[in-house]
């Protein structure tokens, strides 16, 4: 074991984080406005999982999910069922809100563009790969990333099709889920299952350059979306480490172990990474850990933040941290977990349990 490694090993079993227990006194972040069933039990089915999440269209004010059974659905902000789009599969990322469009990723490949206020199809586009990110629009285009390692550039009007970026990915097994595109300074990010990181032009899809960024391993995968800030462009790669990248060359500012990271969230100036085990929030500057916190559960989401706190959801339930110290000040559990990352606007959260219930949790 080499020095920094050393060193992260005692900051991962210092920090105030690590151990960390609820507080004693209850403290209230949250009352719950309204829940609302939307996916029966199934015969025989073990374990359910709801990974496509809510998105919030700013506008109406509505809750737009995508579940297990293949329906995307809007909601009203007291929990009336809007309109339901019946698609061909499961949702793996939840629908991006934009204008008066809804964009959703579904499993059977294609990529939905509905009126959020009807339902309508305005257009789909067939990418014959099952979607697993949330669409990101810029400068009239959207994009989307599949399970299968390819980036799709899209007209966001019409959904023609623009470019794609394709890596045929490692040999053998690969994590589930994918990288979702990261769009900055006309430049598109995403990264692959076989642990490279690609920059590319966002109008055209010119590669401007790609890093091998995975140590050596047997899950190489970049699953977690590029978070870019101020000429750096920060990822997670599974086989073992954190990265502060040149967003301009790709090249390594700093590299921090770290078991299993696959989820990565920009949150209040720190990065805030999801390990299989652990959380730990890191220094963007130079990967310095600033503090850990235990996982308990299967990993879900990205983290957001929600009522001063960093919100992890887990198989346990949304785990509620201190933003300064990672202790843990609370858990959100609906009683199967929670897979998807909550929704979060103007003091509402909604979050989707892995039984297929809708929860509007208004904050505190």
């Amino acid at each position: 074991m080499n020095a920094a490694s050393v060193a992260l090993a005692l900051a991962l079993s210092q920090a105030p984080g690590a151990g960390a227990r609820l507080a004693p006194a209850p403290i209230q972040l949250w009352q719950v406005a309204w829940t609302r069933p939307l996916v029966p039990p199934g015969l025989l089915e073990y374990k359910p999982r709801e990974p496509g999440g809510p998105a919030i269209d700013p506008q109406r004010g509505n809750v737009v999910v995508g579940a297990r059974d293949g329906i995307l659905r809007a909601l009203s902000d007291k929990g009336k069922v809007l309109w339901e789009l019946k698609t061909g599969g499961p949702f793996d990322a939840a629908p991006r809100v934009e204008g008066d469009t809804v964009y959703a990723p579904c499993d059977d490949g294609k990529l939905y563009a509905v009126e959020a206020g009807t339902g309508k199809v305005r257009w789909s586009y067939d990418a014959q790969e099952p979607l697993g990110s949330t669409p990101v629009l810029a400068k009239g285009l959207v994009y989307v990333t599949s399970q299968q390692d390819t980036l799709f550039a899209l007209d966001a009007a019409t959904g023609a099709f623009k470019w794609h970026h394709r890596r045929e990915g490692k040999e053998g097994f690969t994590i589930h889920g994918a990288s979702g595109a990261a769009v900055a300074g006309g430049v598109a990010y995403a990264g692959y299952s076989d642990g490279f990181v690609a920059a590319l032009d966002a109008a055209t899809g010119a590669v401007k350059w790609e890093r091998r960024v995975a140590p050596a391993g047997d899950f190489l995968d970049v699953d977690s979306t590029p978070q870019v800030d101020e000429g750096r462009v920060y990822v997670t790669a599974f086989s073992g480490a954190v990265y502060g990248l040149e967003a301009e060359t790709g090249n390594a500012a700093w590299e921090t172990k770290l078991p299993g990271p696959t989820r990565l969230s920009l949150l209040q100036g720190r990065l805030v990474a999801v390990t299989t085990t652990r959380v730990v929030a890191l220094s963007p500057r130079d990967g310095k850990v600033y503090w850990n916190a235990p996982l308990d559960g299967m990993v879900g989401g990205d983290p957001v933040m929600a009522a001063g706190a960093v919100v992890v959801p887990a198989g346990t339930g949304l785990r509620w941290l201190d933003p300064a110290t990672g202790r843990l000040v609370k858990i959100f559990d609906p009683g199967t977990g929670v897979t998807a990352s909550p929704a979060v606007r103007a003091g509402r959260a909604y979050v989707i349990s892995n039984a297929g219930e809708l929860v509007a949790l208004d904050l505190r």
